[in-house]
């Protein structure tokens, strides 16, 4: 399908709105259009307001299928209210008893809840059930996205005071400052504790090879593993449980979940077999000693405690969506593949995957009998996403992105905690890029240098195409992505800076990437030898 006329986009309301490059590979479905807008805006401002930032939220609009977003300034008559809570809240390191709620409260909590869901099969149900289950689906999946939002705050804020402290004492780029934190997010390098555990049960077992076995199909060797009796067969179906029907990586169910691509799940347990569950890539005393030597002496504690802060939240990073929204949308999207194909079979869609496409209204209305969206409607949105991509979107609408405004005359504590957003906000969607003929050029966001095959990837449903040692070459990734890193070598990606998720989860596992790149999987052919070092940013096509 042709490009896209940049005419045909048109700024959604009052403001810069820029598109979200970083957790979209292109045009959301009307599923996801539909529920996450709101859910999104309200979550964010439960956040802004808990800790008293002078921004309300992120409102986010869908424009021609693609998903732009705008930061709302907090009401003026609020502003002198807002510092004040800003004061307190960082007095208090706030983050500390929202980490310790989300440990002690919201992550059991939604653990219970997704396997509460998950352990009804929807294929049993009756068609009324069945609506009444897709029904609790969406509505959890709501919950989910607020309640990933409302920890925003939470996860970033602690890692954003590090970076501009750190840049301010030292004048180093944001890179090593962040790299410092690593090792503290075990779960985005796909290293669990159930998975531990499955992988000293099958070292135990007799059978480990014969189970484990490359000649059997990834779906094989999972059914293999839930059948098998006594502890081994408990360990894999905890694990299978908590990770298989999460988005693979994506937050929009529209989206195959990792149960649905096995053998991302079959990798990561042979390699946690392999190397005897080995803990994620830990920054060295060595290397936060350089850098904190740099750090002026008077401001060495406060360096400490700063990282020692970031260090605290940065499992909250990737955990508020890995045990939010990631695994409410695949839960989503197992119900509505299900009731597609009943819609499939009763000649209304003709794929089951299409019921995606449709907004949850519509989608409670095609269920109970209406007729509309019709079938090719339906077939057509899906046509549309799949036929677009980032890059036929503008970078944003309306005037262009303006510096921030100036913190003078703020309090310290609220001026920090701006400081810090604005930061975040650089260290997500931020991306240099700087071309010639055989080198591209964006962030290196995780050191190491690799040469292997390019892999390009343009959502999650071409990760079966991903072999061993790949480098993937992708417009962006999300959270999700652990799960899959055992297969990976490097990973370059269009979009991100250095806090984008490509970043986080190439840091935890210890692999290089470069962020950033603009183009590098219009640049970048499949199959292509490429060179990635993680260090200088660079990607060389050899």
């Amino acid at each position: 399908m042709a490009k896209l006329d940049a005419t045909t986009f048109a700024a959604p309301g009052p403001g810069t709105w820029l598109l979200d490059a970083v957790h979209f590979h292109g045009p959301v479905s009307r599923y996801h259009a539909g529920l996450f807008p709101a859910c999104l805006r309200d979550g964010f401002r439960d956040g802004t307001r808990r800790y008293g930032l002078l921004f309300d939220t992120l409102e986010f609009r869908i424009v021609n299928g693609f998903g732009y977003f705008c930061a709302v300034p907090a009401p003026e008559p609020e502003t002198a209210a807002r510092i004040a809570t800003a004061e307190a809240a960082y007095g208090v390191r706030l983050w500390r008893d929202d980490m310790d709620r989300w440990e002690r409260e919201v992550r059991p909590e939604s653990i219970r809840a997704g396997l509460e869901l998950q352990a009804v099969d929807p294929a049993a149900l009756t068609d009324d059930e069945l609506v009444a289950y897709v029904d609790r689906c969406i509505a959890h999946h709501g919950r989910m996205i607020r309640q990933h939002h409302s920890f925003n705050v939470a996860a970033l804020l602690p890692i954003g005071d590090l970076m501009a402290s750190v840049a301010a004492w030292t004048g180093l780029p944001l890179d090593p400052i962040v790299a410092l934190v690593r090792g503290a997010a075990p779960e985005s390098a796909g290293t669990f504790p159930e998975l531990d555990a499955l992988a000293v049960a099958l070292r135990e077992h007799a059978s480990v090879e014969t189970l484990l076995d490359p000649k059997l199909s990834p779906a094989e060797v999972i059914s293999g593993l839930r059948a098998e009796p006594g502890g081994l067969g408990d360990a894999a179906r905890t694990y299978l449980d908590l990770v298989g029907h999460r988005l693979l990586d994506s937050v929009d169910a529209a989206s195959p979940t990792v149960i649905e691509k096995p053998s991302v799940l079959v990798e990561g347990v042979r390699r946690a077999v392999a190397t005897s569950g080995a803990a994620s890539n830990v920054a060295s005393q060595r290397e936060i000693a350089a850098i904190r030597d740099l750090v002026p002496a008077g401001a060495r504690d406060e360096f400490d405690e700063l990282l020692a802060e970031a260090r605290r939240t940065a499992r909250l990073r990737d955990e508020r969506g890995l045990y939010s929204d990631v695994w409410a949308g695949g839960l989503s999207r197992r119900a509505l593949l299900a009731a597609g194909a009943r819609q499939v079979e009763r000649g209304r869609l003709h794929a089951a995957a299409d019921l995606v496409e449709a907004g949850p209204d519509e989608i409670r209305s095609l269920l109970t009998g209406a007729n509309t969206p019709s079938a090719d409607d339906l077939a057509a949105r899906a046509r549309y996403r799949s036929t677009h991509r980032l890059s036929d979107a503008p970078k944003f609408l309306g005037p262009p992105p303006q510096p921030p405004a100036p913190l003078h005359g703020l309090p310290e504590n609220a001026a920090r905690m701006m400081r810090a957003v604005g930061m975040i906000m650089g260290g997500i969607f931020a991306s240099p890029e700087q071309h010639d003929a055989t080198i591209l050029r964006g962030r290196g966001v995780s050191a190491g240098d690799y040469t292997g095959i390019a892999r390009v990837v343009r959502g999650p449903d071409d990760f079966d195409r991903i072999q061993s040692g790949d480098v993937l070459v992708t417009e962006t990734t999300t959270d999700a992505l652990g799960v899959a890193l055992p297969l990976l070598g490097a990973i370059v990606t269009d979009s991100g800076g250095v806090l984008s998720h490509a970043g986080i989860v190439a840091r935890e596992f210890g692999i290089p990437a470069v962020v950033g790149c603009g183009d590098a999987t219009a640049r970048i052919a499949e199959g292509t030898k490429v060179r990635v070092d993680g260090a200088t940013g660079e990607v060389q096509l050899l």
